[in-house]
């Protein structure tokens, strides 16, 4: 009896345990820990300290204002205005002296930076969704058509016919015990899902909700594809909410032209193709009185006897190179320098539609000049950190995070040996009001005064994973040098918003630089003039100063 209470009490403490980590199985973290709140300034040594300092408000303005203006027609993929921002960009580095990759374009200049993304667009998409029922020696069949009751985002032209199995959410989450695919085989056929989460608060974390049920359409279904890609899954058919509906009908989920890959690493790790449909949709491959107002149907998970879909889609085909730019700067120690700390950021931005510009001046001119100023500040530095420091200049976030997920798959430095820092939209600071919530929604014990009495442009938002003390080290010693206050965002990343998704899903450690979200986010006022380059530089000298440290520790 001594020794099945002992037995008991041990499973008991295991379950505690792991429930404190957290559904990802990420060690928790205490508040006060992911906090560095304001205090003293503590100088930075010397050279590092002079370089923190060159980095300026005017130069970056100025980066901002080209990148920006309408000249540059808002650096759309595969746009002439995306072409001249890389030749700008690979041109400024050639001019500070920063050496391009080994095996960059032999005809040698500033387009030996470049690193080939080749990339297919698709345009004047068209298709559905077909479902058909045999029974008893009679067939029955339903089209959806694209645009009324269905989307094939991202889909290159296919067909694809199969018997279609019944997976509920398509949630697989063992911390919490729950299966969608429990007993189900689903190779070769199409999976049909519900969008959305199970009932119950423990599926409100923001960590789930991220990675299963994500506002972003880009990233909306990729956990949820990623799973039915290793169950062998042909395809998948998500049936979205009235809302959906609604947007659809509004023209908000179209797209009129898509990218895509063109790389057969990139296909080998796609997920399965995708259907985003109606619930007239569900209702023609369960039945009418299977759909019960919200909830997921109450109907056994498993093979549909007797019905199989048809997802087809067509369209015009253009393929096309476009371009990252990458620089180095060697390592002092010979014994450290085929070690890597990468700064990256993301060159595109949404194009235009019709005479409309979208000039995405934060997103992302905000950082690439950061970043332009952070690898001429490396390369003016007299002295040189022990490790090496390489600067990319992605394309393709917008679309689909091409330029950076291409280099995960075609790298020039060994992932295992590179630690990524990213900077997108860092123009924007937080709101008093951001900064108040956090502090209250954190259960932060001591400190919240001294937030709440700061400038809330001295304050900045961090995503980083937990359990790399090197990392909270780093941003810890150059935040008090700066005089800044941090919140370190515990993340892993893998279902994130920016060119790290592709770093963390490799086991790349990474540090996400982001200001905040404002009204011009993908608006054609995301102008020069809307943000404030002072921000811009506060976040700039962050990251320089980490990526110092990271490097010379």
């Amino acid at each position: 009896m001594q020794r099945l209470t002992l037995l008991l009490s041990l499973l008991l403490a295991l379950a505690v345990l792991a429930a404190a980590a957290g559904p990802a199985g990420e060690a928790a973290s205490s508040p006060d820990q992911d906090f560095v709140l304001p205090q003293p300034v503590e100088p930075l040594p010397e050279p590092l300290a002079t370089a923190v300092a060159g980095i300026g408000a005017p130069a970056l303005a100025a980066h901002i204002r080209l990148l920006a203006s309408p000249s540059l027609e808002g650096r759309g993929l595969g746009d002439r205005g995306l072409d001249a921002a890389l030749e700008y960009v690979a041109a400024s580095l050639e001019l500070a002296g920063i050496a391009p990759p080994s095996g960059g374009d032999p005809s040698g200049g500033a387009a030996a930076h470049f690193q080939v993304v080749p990339l297919r667009e698709i345009s004047g998409q068209q298709g559905g969704v077909t479902v058909v029922r045999q029974s008893d020696d009679q067939t029955w069949s339903r089209s959806f058509a694209l645009g009324v009751d269905c989307l094939l985002p991202y889909l290159a032209p296919q067909t694809i016919t199969a018997p279609v199995v019944f997976a509920g959410y398509g949630i697989r989450e063992p911390g919490l015990g729950h299966d969608d695919y429990q007993g189900l085989d689903v190779r070769g056929r199409i999976v049909l899902l519900f969008a959305g989460l199970p009932d119950g608060p423990q599926w409100q974390t923001k960590e789930l909700t991220g990675r299963w049920n994500a506002e972003d359409g880009d990233d909306r279904y990729s956990a949820r594809l990623g799973l039915a890609r290793e169950l062998g899954a042909s395809a998948v058919v998500a049936i979205e909410r009235e809302d959906w509906l609604k947007k659809l009908e509004d023209g908000r989920e179209a797209m009129a032209r898509f990218f895509l890959p063109f790389d057969a690493a990139a296909a080998a790790g796609e997920g399965p193709p995708l259907a985003v449909a109606s619930a007239a949709v569900a209702e023609a491959l369960l039945g009418a009185d299977a759909l019960t107002g919200s909830a997921v149907p109450a109907v056994p998970h498993g093979l549909l006897p007797g019905i199989s879909a048809t997802i087809s889609a067509s369209g015009s085909e253009r393929v096309f190179d476009s371009r990252n730019v990458l620089g180095v700067i060697p390592g002092a120690d010979p014994a450290l320098r085929d070690e890597v700390v990468m700064i990256g950021a993301h060159l595109d931005h949404l194009g235009r539609s019709g005479d409309v510009i979208f000039p995405g001046a934060d997103d992302n001119a905000s950082g690439s000049a950061a970043l332009l100023e952070i690898a001429k500040a490396f390369a003016a530095s007299p002295a040189r950190p022990k490790r090496t420091l390489a600067f990319a200049f992605w394309t393709g976030e917008e679309e689909g995070k091409f330029g950076s997920g291409h280099y995960c798959r075609h790298p020039v430095w060994p992932l295992e040996r590179t630690t990524y820092l990213n900077l997108d939209m860092i123009g924007h600071p937080w709101l008093p009001e951001e900064i108040a919530k956090l502090v209250a929604d954190s259960g932060l014990q001591q400190g919240g005064d001294a937030l709440a009495a700061m400038a809330p442009a001295d304050f900045i938002e961090l995503g980083l994973p937990a359990g790399l003390p090197e990392l909270d080290a780093a941003l810890r010693r150059a935040a008090i040098a700066n005089g800044l206050a941090l919140h370190f965002d515990r993340t892993h990343g893998k279902f994130g918003g920016s060119d790290y998704r592709d770093f963390a899903r490799a086991g790349v450690p990474f540090i996400r630089f982001f200001g905040n979200f404002h009204p011009g986010y993908h608006e054609p006022s995301d102008t020069g003039e809307a943000l404030d380059a002072a921000q811009v530089q506060r976040v700039a000298r962050l990251a320089l100063a980490t990526a110092w440290l990271l490097a010379d520790r």
